[in-house]
């Protein structure tokens, strides 16, 4: 018995060949009911995509690029790496592609790699994290023509799609938090607060340090900034510095923490309780980024929290469009506050 094609399947659908091809792949213009439609009959008929057959009608390898410049530490310890590929991985698979993943040293090298991916043709398109300022990864886009898409506050380049990420949105909703508990402080108590950041390089971060401080020069209060590296070899120089601007007297002393991520924020709890710093009875910390690694700590954290699965979904969605129809911005919202008792 032959196999089901996509004849068949548009047939037992009640749908054009071209609309179950549409439905099958993720393009958009379809409606959510057709699209589960085309998807019950492909399954009822038992039908699979041909890949050879795609790969000569679309020109295509099925695979999208993730590069990450980050090292295995990093990546293997933060939530947010684990929760984006999760989407991408979920999403893509919903047409049949597939994602390669890469860890390499730097962005050089990571451009390096783009390069020779679009060469080789070895991808589709890819996706872009941890995007930067005059971003060299924008350049090979531009001379490759490689389609791809990036998670990004600020455009990086016009062949670029964006999945753009409000920064002072963001930061604000933490520091409306950060600046009640401020304001409800004695006279003379401490109106500082602090931003520990990451890597000052990347474009997220400079962005929530812009917007920290300006908020806290327009309500006049003290503002500081830290970067970290993520690791934990780096996790006791800066709890010192936290400490230190902590226990400066007056109303220099810092009084809340906002913290670029879950693990730095988790990190800090620990080393602070250790020299016997009460959160939030002495110092208020607030994280930029959920996960259930807040949910444990004693006290458990306060966190901005965001559904990166979904960022990871809509990134990958969003890249099967620039194929489809060019280049494109979406927005993505900036997550709900989740009060717990760190501040």
């Amino acid at each position: 018995m032959p196999s089901p094609t996509l004849a068949d399947v548009a047939r037992e659908a009640g749908v054009s060949k071209g609309t179950a091809s549409k439905a099958l792949n993720g393009v958009t213009g379809v409606s959510a009911g057709t699209r589960e439609r085309v998807a019950a009959a492909a399954a009822a008929l038992g039908w699979t995509p041909s890949y050879a057959a795609r790969a000569l009608s679309r020109a295509s390898t099925g695979v999208f690029g993730l590069a990450l410049a980050r090292s295995s530490e990093t990546v293997g310890t933060e939530s947010f790496f684990m929760a984006m590929v999760a989407g991408l991985e979920e999403e893509l698979a919903l047409t049949d592609r597939a994602l390669l993943i890469q860890l390499v040293p730097d962005v050089e090298a990571e451009s390096e790699l783009l390069a020779r991916w679009a060469a080789e043709r070895r991808v589709d398109g890819v996706v872009l994290l941890d995007a930067r300022f005059e971003d060299p990864r924008a350049a090979v886009i531009e001379h490759t023509g490689l389609a791809a898409a990036a998670m990004a506050s600020s455009p990086l380049s016009p062949m670029i799609s964006r999945l753009a990420v409000d920064e002072d949105e963001r930061m604000d909703l933490v520091l409306d938090r950060l600046m009640t508990a401020v304001d409800d402080l004695p006279a003379g108590a401490g109106r500082h607060l602090l931003y520990l950041g990451g890597l000052p390089q990347f474009q997220h971060v400079m962005a929530r340090e812009r917007r920290f401080r300006e908020r806290c020069g327009a309500a006049g209060v003290g503002a500081s900034v830290l970067h970290s590296d993520y690791q934990q070899h780096d996790v006791s120089r800066w709890t010192r510095e936290v400490l230190a601007l902590h226990r400066e007297a007056g109303s220099h002393g810092v009084r809340g923490v906002v913290v670029d991520n879950d693990l730095l924020a988790a990190q800090l709890l620990v080393e602070l309780g250790r020299d016997g710093v009460r959160v939030p009875e002495d110092l208020a910390i607030v994280a930029l980024e959920d996960s259930i690694l807040c949910t444990v700590t004693s006290p458990a954290i306060t966190a901005l929290h965001r559904d990166t699965r979904e960022a990871g979904r809509l990134l990958a969605r969003l890249l099967v469009r620039h194929i489809e129809e060019g280049t494109l911005t979406e927005d993505i919202g900036p997550g709900g506050m989740v009060v717990r008792g760190s501040g």
